[in-house]
């Protein structure tokens, strides 16, 4: 008997401490915001580098990266280079930021202390790009003028890949002008070959296993070219135009291509669907809608119309980045603190948003940027705020700039980290 009861008693105290701990797992549970519900900007000071915080309606957890007086970057302001690139490296360690002024950093991301300025970029005519090894973390790759190199973080190593002067003499810079972004494994790349002027000689694409351009065009496109970059796969070449309206998808070689639908020529990311389909997600010009477009076909999905009848001073970016978290982009908004004259803000006013790849797709609310553009809609504005949010190949953080509504400079950003909650793709709550 005594032993019975002895064996109660365990069984007793196994059920208790099993019921606490259910308890403190579904405490833990994170609350998601979903939709287009309209949410009132809660006032938040200036916050300390380095402290973390959560923001008060979307409940996803912020932590200020950047500091002038303590990091004594050299310009007014800092932030990652752009939405469509990731700057965070392969585990999670380190961030590479580039200064309002031009001048380029390394941060490391458990102090959140600048390790030191990059001196590898100081000489070339465009700017360098960095994109970090899919699996190295110590090593990023680079452009300088007509060089295609790699450079270890740990050594200041700068390593050449490729020479491409080789195949064109009389060229002086390889570039995707900032907007671009090799295949995911980084074998693909795609560049417009410049000349001294800034003359396009040619677009190619360059394949770094077998290190040899596999694919070349140099004439016959639609208008001037404002950007290239690779699909995720590396097996489109995508050119975006000066000011025809839509975005040209040529195969790896350019033996064939495809036009996007009307209005594409705009704000935009590659990405991947959840079946693992290259598309491009944009900020449709001629329709209004955050849509995307499949690279094969050219098919375009509506996805979420922008309120611009409630608020026309709207700006978006796209962050498509988080290829092992595929189906979702991440939306970045921007615009002045007071709308024009007799409107409103909207709901997806200055802040940074999910939304699904898919039909009539589920949104998911991350944060606000507190980043604005100019105090009124009519001031000069500060080009810096707008945030252009990036999220990192993982899918766990997010990266963009604010200038937390100081006006004082118009050059003026420091960098915010975002922490999305663990699992956020098996745990979101399903579409309704």
């Amino acid at each position: 008997m005594k032993r019975n009861k002895a064996v109660c008693s365990v069984v007793f105290f196994i059920l208790i401490f099993t019921a606490f701990s259910n308890i403190k797992t579904h405490a833990e549970i994170f609350d998601f915001v979903m939709g287009k519900d309209k949410y009132t900007v809660p006032k938040v000071s200036l916050p300390k580098k380095g402290k973390a915080f959560t923001d008060k309606n979307f409940h996803t957890t912020i932590v200020r990266i950047t500091k002038k007086s303590t990091d004594k970057y050299s310009g007014p302001g800092i932030e990652n280079e752009y939405a469509r690139t990731a700057p965070e490296n392969s585990d999670g360690t380190l961030l590479v930021l580039r200064g309002n002024d031009g001048v380029w950093y390394l941060y490391d991301l458990t102090t959140y202390k600048k390790i030191k300025k990059i001196n590898a970029f100081n000489e070339g005519g465009e700017e360098p790009e960095p994109r970090w090894d899919p699996a190295e973390p110590n090593i990023f790759y680079y452009l300088s003028n007509m060089e295609l190199r790699s450079y270890n973080t740990e050594t200041d190593a700068s390593t050449l890949i490729h020479d491409f002067k080789n195949e064109f003499p009389s060229g002086a810079f390889i570039t995707t002008k900032t907007e671009g972004d090799s295949s995911s494994d980084r074998r693909f790349w795609s560049f417009m070959v410049e000349n001294e002027e800034y003359n396009l000689l040619s677009v190619i694409v360059y394949d770094r296993t077998e290190d040899k351009i596999v694919g070349e065009k140099s004439s016959g496109f639609d208008d001037g070219i404002d950007w290239v970059s690779m699909d995720m796969s590396g097996e489109h070449c995508l050119i975006g135009y000066d000011y025809v309206s839509y975005i040209h998808v040529f195969s790896r070689d350019f033996s064939s291509s495809i036009k996007l639908p009307d209005g594409s020529n705009a704000h935009g990311d590659l990405a991947l669907t959840a079946e693992g389909k290259d598309v491009f997600v944009y900020q449709n010009n001629a329709t209004d809608y955050i849509s995307m477009a499949d690279l094969e076909t050219g098919a375009e999905t509506q996805l979420v119309f922008i309120p611009f009848n409630i608020n026309p001073d709207i700006g978006l970016h796209f962050s498509g980045n988080c290829s092992t978290t595929p189906g979702w982009i991440l939306v970045s908004t921007c615009g002045s603190q007071n709308p024009p004259s007799k409107k409103k803000h909207s709901w997806m006013d200055t802040q940074l948003f999910m939304v699904e790849l898919k039909a009539d797709p589920r949104i998911w609310r991350i944060a606000h940027t507190h980043s604005y553009l100019a105090k009124k809609f009519t001031n000069k504005q500060n080009y810096f705020a707008e945030a252009f949010a990036a999220i990192n190949t993982s899918g766990t953080k997010i990266y963009f700039g604010s200038n937390w509504g100081i006006f004082t400079s118009r050059y003026y950003t420091d960098v915010y980290q975002v922490s999305l909650p663990e699992n956020w793709l098996g745990n979101m709550p399903l579409a309704e």
